[in-house]
């Protein structure tokens, strides 16, 4: 059975829109800059996150078919915008042979609470701005990008926290192996909103960095890719693991990924861990100390420049191994923990010189 390709990637980052901000930020091992909020997004003036800089939805995508649409939805549209218009041959019209896969927390929680806030403060609960309602629909993101871009295969939306990244790849994996599509456009994004930093720091504390973004690639069947293959998707493997016991679970996804891909651990180029916070996080980095030895935890850089990114993390652990220098033919490993409990892993052969992605 033919393995699945990367043949192209773009993405909106705090660094910027498209993929050569993010990788030259990430090869140079330098944080984009923290920035405040506006006011009506946050309950704390002296809060600050990383943002994509200077994003506004209707500026990026225009005023058509925008009029109330979410953050998080713009980010994913824009994205799939930059991977078709600048990375990749031209698709057909309407075209029905490339499906969307999107991995998301569980789509905008922002949009969720102004659309209840709206139906309470109302006269009556059903006076809320019609624009608002799709954003009450996990899947308003890929549906939305799929129809501004014409693409009319399969669309899927997938929500497993900070795992969602690596489950949304191997579900395009899945697609293009029961021939389901030609090709997928996969990622995983997130939003920075008031909502979200509210949830996120009543969990792990108000020290915590935000971050934002997303990253989207094309998959395709490596033996009729159409682009030139930058990534071979060996393996992808997830469990859910008991609250707080990661260690052993994780090791445990990591030896099947291996042995799943054909490659012992003494292989592995460079290994790229989620940074998830907490007792999920310190487990996920035992686990690389346990594996592999220094060189190999350091070669890519850490996505913990960009902020806690949850769901689009994975995504942006992807862009780190594309985006790395060194000869083609390298194996990777991708790890992620969510403090909920599920874990997970990738390994992938890189086929480029990461500097020419």
């Amino acid at each position: 059975m033919s393995t699945a390709v990367i043949t192209a990637w773009s993405a909106v980052s705090p660094y910027g829109t498209g993929r050569a901000p993010l990788a030259a930020g990430l090869r140079g091992r330098v944080a984009p800059p923290e920035s405040a909020g506006p006011e009506e997004w946050t309950a704390q003036p002296d809060a600050t996150a990383r943002l994509v800089p200077g994003f506004e939805v209707r500026e990026a995508l225009g005023k058509a078919g925008t009029r109330g649409m979410d953050r998080l939805t713009g980010l994913t549209a824009v994205t799939v915008r930059e991977l078709l218009t600048h990375e990749t041959a031209a698709l057909p019209e309407g075209d029905l042979g490339t499906g969307v896969v999107l991995g998301t927390a569980a789509g905008s929680a922002q949009g969720f609470m102004e659309f209840t806030k709206a139906s309470l403060e109302g006269d009556r609960p059903i006076d809320v701005m019609p624009s608002k309602v799709p954003n009450m629909a996990m899947n308003r993101a890929a549906s939305a990008s799929a129809i501004r871009h014409a693409l009319k295969g399969p669309n899927t939306t997938v929500a497993a926290g900070r795992l969602s990244g690596l489950i949304a790849l191997d579900q395009a994996v899945r697609l293009l192996a029961e021939g389901r599509a030609e090709r997928v456009v996969a990622g995983s994004a997130e939003e920075y909103s008031a909502i979200r930093a509210h949830l996120t720091h009543a969990a792990h504390g108000d020290a915590l960095v935000l971050g934002e973004g997303c990253v989207m690639v094309l998959l395709e069947p490596g033996d009729t890719a159409t682009g030139r293959p930058l990534a071979e998707v060996l393996a992808v493997h997830h469990r859910v693991a008991p609250q707080g016991e990661f260690t052993e679970v994780l090791t445990a996804a990591v030896r099947t990924a291996l042995a799943q891909a054909g490659v012992e651990a003494e292989s592995v180029w460079a290994a790229v861990p989620g940074e998830a916070p907490g007792v999920a996080g310190a487990q996920e980095r035992q686990v690389h100390e346990d594996l592999f030895g220094p060189q190999v935890r350091s070669r890519a850089a850490s996505v913990a420049l960009l902020g806690e990114t949850a769901a689009a993390t994975g995504a942006y652990q992807l862009a780190a191994l594309l985006s790395e220098p060194g000869a083609p033919g390298r194996i990777a490993l991708v790890t992620a923990t969510d403090p909920d409990g599920p874990v997970g892993c990738a390994v992938l052969r890189l086929m480029t010189d990461g500097e020419s992605t």
